[in-house]
This record gives structure tokens, C-alpha cells and sequence, in this order.
């Protein structure tokens, strides 16, 4: 899945007389560090997939999910499906093409030179026949065509103001057809990582430890502590022929537009050779990408080429000239309701609920047809369990082809107010809101409703952030200048007293972990709207959370009493550099400081170090050293479905004890849910995310699993 993004630059500047010091976004980079060459399996188990294929049509605009690709239209989980790396797609949502794997991390045969990186495949669709009105066969003469938008990645405007990376020359983007020949082949094999107890050298050979037939030869040492992902099962399926018939190279986005005058371009592809009216036909986009670092400096070494792609659409009855699309549709993703965070606590909000609250959203909304559509603009607040706490009617508004006039303008439709806000009367320390944006054509709606709708979760727990929790890049701060002492610093303000009891942070993990480090986590006071003197500081080493995108928690050992402004980040000696993730869509850079002496520096780098102050009163939670997950999540059971929607199961060993307690952690580090049966686990009241799974057994021993939630 992919969140991350890249951009690399040095920005010199000469402050205060002083050369080279600097703030930076580089590249983000999560790896694993283990290989997965298996060579010499013999006798082992065999697994036969079968995808029924679907009929048409086949249309998927990525609007009304998020996370990895919706598994009644694709298969695997490479790309992501995602709001935040698309400048101005067709309609709300894109999915990302990059040079991370489905775990996130960079691709282990990534290098400086081309590499193949992503694949967006299809579910077989049935292009031999149609059911409707009357089942028959399907022929040339029915003018199928495939069509679909891209953009190159990178944003646009200053290096700063950027929003991911560009594909280059030699980088490209491909669409491949393929058809099934009938016979079966070898698709893959499934892995399980395995926590290695012992250092293995070279040419050792470590032994799968779900087949006993199975095993690798070691191409690197690995040390103590580390995971190997361990070929189990192979997977057979239908073979298919693939054939390219459609790339483009790489290019930065204001080049893309300057030759194409858009931010998105259409592709329309017809199919006009019978190979392909087979029953069995599907369609792969892959990218090919580069990584872009000096062997010296391998932190550099990370996420990059992002392709965005929108509105993928195969059916018959098309012509060449069937490039208009009869929608109306949101294509922004909406706003928080606060006006400084994006989330703080509630006992802070209620302070000022109408000092605090923001005074209306911008949206971008827009008419895809050729005729102008009479619309209506509808906001609708509610609690969790959905009841109506606040509601606003925009009316009724004609808008025009976006092709002619551009996006809605119309105020009361893209400039809306917020509405007035009933909060639930409450003592709970926390509460969490829906906001919902529904934009459609008036009467009986459009033709694709699901992009209509853009809802923003608003949460009021224990901690306060300018960020989305989504990194598009990593921030530095570096020092060319001896000692080489780096200090960063975000400022908060507290609303009442309290009590600052940990920080979350998002630690970029290097490649070769080179931004595992120890460093000193520091609270500043204020001093004239600066970092003043420190209030607390205490030397902390890394523990990567264990899911992917999780923001590392780190606990104050002890908690001190803030009140009024204060500054949270870190303070660094020594020639490395400390990675921290930024949202690009979030602009704090306000409240953002920086120094590599002793005077501080106001960050001009567009978005937020994801870096969140927890307080408030002495909460449980649960702390899990990476070192243990490795190990534990080396063991025998899995859940199931996986990604999950509504219901899941513990497939293993441990599903046959008796007395168990199973327990889900989200990525913050706290209990979600707890039950006691390994079989059809409710999980339908958790959101689209990342969570652990632990089970205990009646004689205390755990073994953990990871899963996904889609929605």
C-alpha cells in the first residue's frame, strides 16, 4: 500500500551569517532488510486460485474507498487507493502507482536503474459474452473500448510546495492487455516472515519454517533480531498472455501539462482484436521506476515516480469520441472543522467550541457531462451512532461543463459555511464527529453516485496535531558546521492546564536503518513566540511501531504539568539527521521551528512534521518493543479475510485452544477490541486502517498477526 512520498532537495541558506544550515524534505523509506530468493524448493504445497471473472461494464473512479484497491474489481494489493497525492483528478480519490510494495516498503530489486515496480491488475472480465438484455456472444463490431486518466506524480509549483515525486525520462507507465490461454502456470509464492534468533552468513541455508521441503540460500548476512520473509506455498492459476499497448515516460507535472493542457489526460484504447473477447480478459497497469540517492547517502534511498490514475472504464456501445462522462461529483477531499488542528482533545474544544471551529470549507466540485446540470450542495453533521447534530441546505445551482468554465463557484455549493453544531453533551474525555459533504445533481441524482459524498471523521481525543497522519515526504533538519547540533521544535498551545503525558511521532525508517538513532525528545517553553528554555528532555532510542504507517509512541517516563504555549520535537548531536514524516496537505509550517545554533528559525517548507502532543489524564496503554513483534508475529496463525471488511478469523494453531482472549490494537498503540472466539470476529465498527491482532491462550502464551481493515 502506499501513503509515502518523495522529494529531494538541499535548500541553502545563509541565516544569521551562518552557511549550510538547512531544513529538508528527503524521500520516505520503510524495508523490511530481508530477501526473498528462494531457490531449490522441492516437493512443496500447491495452492490453485481461481478469480470468476465479472461482467461488463467495468467502472471504477477510486471515490468512495481508500487503502488498497476495492477486491471486487482487482486483485493484490501494490497500489493505493488514496485523497492525498493527486493534484485535481477527475473526482475525489486516485489510486497511486510508486516504489513501494504492498507492505510499504521500497522494492528489495529497487535500484538506481529502471525497475518494475507497481502492478494494478484487473479481475478477469468476461469480454466472450454478454448477459443483458439477451445472453450472446461478444464481437468486434460491438466498439469495446478502455479508458482511463493519469497524471505523473510530484505536484507542482516550488520544490517546497511539491506534493510527492515526478517520474523521469527514463521512468514510464504501462498498460497491459492480457488473455487466457487455458492452461495453468505458477502465479506466486506465499511467505511468512521468520524472526531470526542466530546471525546467518552468506550462503547459509535457512529453512522455511511452514514446509520443511522448502528452503534459501542467504545472499547477504543478516543479523540476530531480523525478519526473512520464507517462501510456504506456491500459488497456481490460469496462465495468461500478456501484451503492452500503451506507455508513456516519465515527466514532472508542469511538463505534462504544458504538453497536454490538462492536469489529467484521458487515454482511450480500443479493442479491436479478437484475442481478447475471451472470458478470461484482463488489463495491468506497472510503472517502471529509479531510485534516485548516492550510495553514500542511503536514507536518500526511497519512495519516488508516483503515477495517479482515475476513472478507469471498459465497456461496448463506445466510440473514440466517448470521452465525456455523465457526472457530477466532489473532488477535493474535505477539511477538518477546526481552524488551527486537525484533531485536539476535547477538553481543550470546550473551552471555546466557537473560538476554535473554522468558518466554512472550500470544495472543488465539478460537472464532467457536456450540458450544464442543476445541482444541490446538502452538509450533515452527526454523532457516531448517527444521529443529526447539525445541518446545512445550500440550495439548488445550475453548473457548467467543467471543459467550459472550470470548477462551481458558487458560494453557497463550494465556499459553504459550516454548520451551526449541536456537540453532544458529554464527560467522556473524548468524542469523534462525522461530517458529511453530499454534492449531486437534483432530482433522481447521476449516474455514479458514490463520488457525490466526502465525509471527514473529526476526532476529539487525547492529543493535538496539524497533521492527516498521511507522510508525503520526510523532513530533515541538517548541519554541514561542527558540533553538527540539530534541533526542531512545533509548537502547541494548551487551552487549560494539563498534563503532557507522551509524543507521537512519525520516524521515517531508512533504508539500511540509518535513521535509527538515539536522540533527545524535548519540551521547550515559550519565549516571545519562539522555543524558550526547556522544560523536560530525556534520551530516547527507537522502536519502530510494527504496522506499517503507525506513528511511534513515546512515553514520557515523567509526565510533566504544560500550560499555556510549548514547543515538542527533538535535539540531535552528531553528523546523522533525524527523518520525520510531513503531510504536504496540511500547512503548519507556522508553527514550525528549526536551528542548527543557537538561534531558532521559522520553517517556509509548505505542510507538517507529523509530530502530536498527547495529554491529559493518565491513561493504560499497551507498549510493544518491535524486537518481540518480529518474533512473536513469526508465529503460526493468520487472520482471515485479510484485508478484512466486516468480519474476520484466527486461522492457526492458536484457534484451537478453548481459553483464549483476543485483543486488536490500533496503530496508536491502544485496545480497540476485545473478544474471546478466533471465528467471525466483529470488526465492522473499526475504520479503514492498519491494526495487530494478539491472542492469548490459557497458559499466557501470545502470538500476534497483522491485518488491514477496507472499507
Amino acid at each position: 500500500m502506499k501513503i509515502k512520498g518523495f522529494l529531494f532537495f538541499i535548500l541553502c541558506l545563509l541565516l544569521n551569517g551562518f552557511l549550510f544550515a538547512q531544513e529538508s524534505l528527503t524521500g520516505l523509506y520503510y524495508n523490511y532488510q530481508a530477501a526473498q530468493h528462494a531457490k531449490n524448493i522441492r516437493n512443496h504445497k500447491t495452492t490453485f486460485i481461481y478469480y470468476e471473472p465479472i461482467t461488463l461494464p467495468f467502472v471504477d473512479d477510486f471515490s468512495n474507498y481508500r487503502g488498497f484497491p476495492d477486491t471486487a474489481l482487482w486483485i493484490g494489493n501494490q497500489a493505493f487507493v488514496n485523497d492525498n497525492f493527486a493534484i485535481n483528478p477527475p473526482t475525489i480519490g486516485v489510486v497511486t502507482l510508486d516504489a513501494l510494495n504492498s507492505q510499504g516498503a521500497v522494492y528489495e530489486h529497487a535500484s538506481v536503474s529502471p525497475f518494475s515496480a507497481d502492478t494494478l491488475l484487473s479481475k478477469p472480465v468476461r469480454l466472450d459474452s454478454i448477459f443483458y438484455p439477451l445472453p450472446r456472444a461478444l464481437e468486434i463490431s460491438d466498439s469495446l473500448y478502455f479508458s482511463f486518466f493519469y497524471q505523473p506524480g510530484g505536484g507542482e509549483g516550488q520544490a517546497w510546495e511539491g506534493l510527492g515525486n515526478a517520474p523521469e525520462a527514463k521512468d514510464s507507465l504501462i498498460l497491459e492487455f492480457g488473455y487466457q490461454t487455458g492452461n495453468k502456470a505458477l502465479l506466486y509464492y506465499i511467505t511468512q516472515e521468520l524472526y531470526l534468533a542466530d546471525s546467518v552468513d552468506v550462503g547459509d541455508t535457512i529453512w522455511s519454517p511452514c514446509d520443511p521441503t522448502m528452503f534459501i540460500v542467504a545472499d547477504r548476512f543478516y543479523y540476530a533480531g531480523e525478519t526473512i520473509e520464507m517462501p510456504c506455498d506456491s500459488v497456481v492459476g490460469m496462465e495468461t498472455i500478456w501484451e503492452k499497448v500503451w506507455a508513456t515516460q516519465g515527466m514532472t507535472l508542469s511538463a505534462f501539462k504544458n504538453l497536454y493542457g490538462t492536469y489529467f489526460r484521458q487515454v482511450m484504447i480500443p479493442i479491436t482484436e479478437r484475442k481478447y473477447l475471451n472470458k478470461g480478459f484482463q488489463f495491468r497497469f506497472r510503472n517502471i521506476a529509479s531510485l534516485e540517492y548516492q550510495a553514500s547517502s542511503p536514507s536518500w534511498a526511497s519512495n519516488v515516480d508516483q503515477w495517479n490514475i482515475d476513472y478507469v472504464r471498459l465497456n461496448r456501445s463506445r466510440t473514440s469520441g466517448d470521452t465525456i462522462i455523465d457526472d457530477v461529483a466532489i473532488v477535493n477531499y474535505p477539511e477538518s472543522i477546526l481552524n488551527n488542528y486537525t484533531a485536539m482533545p476535547w477538553s481543550h474544544f470546550a473551552t471555546n467550541q466557537k473560538g476554535f471551529l473554522r468558518s466554512g470549507f472550500s470544495l472543488k466540485l465539478t460537472n464532467l457531462y457536456n450540458v450544464v446540470k442543476n445541482t444541490t450542495y446538502d452538509q450533515r453533521i452527526t454523532d457516531v451512532v448517527g444521529n443529526v447534530i447539525g445541518s446545512l441546505s445550500g440550495g439548488s445551482y445550475n453548473i457548467s461543463p467543467f471543459y467550459v468554465s472550470g470548477y462551481q463557484d458558487y458560494a453557497p455549493h463550494a465556499k459553504p459555511s459550516l454548520a451551526n453544531i449541536t456537540f453532544p453533551t458529554t464527560s467522556n474525555d473524548s468524542l469523534e464527529i462525522f461530517v458529511y459533504h453530499v454534492f449531486r445533481e437534483a432530482g433522481m441524482g447521476d449516474n455514479n453516485p458514490k463520488n457525490d459524498t466526502a465525509v471527514y471523521k473529526q476526532c476529539f481525543f487525547n492529543y493535538f496535531a496539524y497533521d492527516d497522519g498521511v507522510p508525503e515526504s520526510g523532513y530533515v533538519v541538517t548541519s554541514s558546521v561542527y558540533p553538527y547540533e540539530t534541533s526542531l521544535a512545533v509548537r502547541f498551545s494548551m487551552a487549560h492546564q494539563d498534563t503532557l503525558r507522551a509524543v507521537r511521532m512519525y520516524v521515517n525508517r531508512a533504508l539500511q536503518d540509518a535513521n535509527k538513532m538515539n536522540f533527545t525528545l524535548t519540551v521547550w517553553n515559550d519565549n516571545n513566540g519562539q522555543p524558550g528554555s526547556v522544560i523536560y528532555s530525556e534520551p530516547v532510542q527507537q522502536s519502530y511501531s510494527p504496522e506499517i504507517y503507525g506513528l511511534q509512541q513515546f512515553y514520557l517516563q515523567n509526565p510533566v504539568a504544560v500550560v499555556g504555549t510549548i514547543y515538542i520535537g527533538y535535539q540531535l548531536t552528531g553528523r546523522n539527521f533525524l527523518n520525520i514524516g510531513f503531510d504536504q496537505n496540511n500547512n503548519a509550517s507556522s508553527q514550525v521551528f528549526w536551528r542548527t545554533n543557537a538561534d531558532w528559525n521559522n520553517s517556509f517548507i509548505v505542510g507538517s512534521p507529523i509530530i502530536r502532543a498527547v495529554v491529559g489524564a493518565d491513561f493504560d496503554y499497551t507498549s510493544i518493543k518491535s524486537s518481540q513483534i518480529a518474533q512473536d508475529i513469526s508465529s503460526s496463525i493468520r487472520v482471515f479475510p485479510n484485508p478484512a471488511k466486516h468480519t474476520i478469523s484466527i486461522v492457526g494453531e492458536s484457534q484451537m485452544e478453548e481459553d483464549c482472549q483476543v485483543e486488536i490494537f490500533s496503530t496508536s498503540g491502544q485496545c480497540v477490541l476485545k473478544d474471546k472466539t478466533t471465528q467471525n470476529i466483529d470488526v465492522s465498527a473499526l475504520i479503514q486502517g492498519f491494526y495487530l491482532l494478539k491472542i492469548t491462550d490459557g497458559q499466557g502464551h501470545c502470538d500476534w498477526a497483522k491485518f488491514v481493515i477496507s472499507k
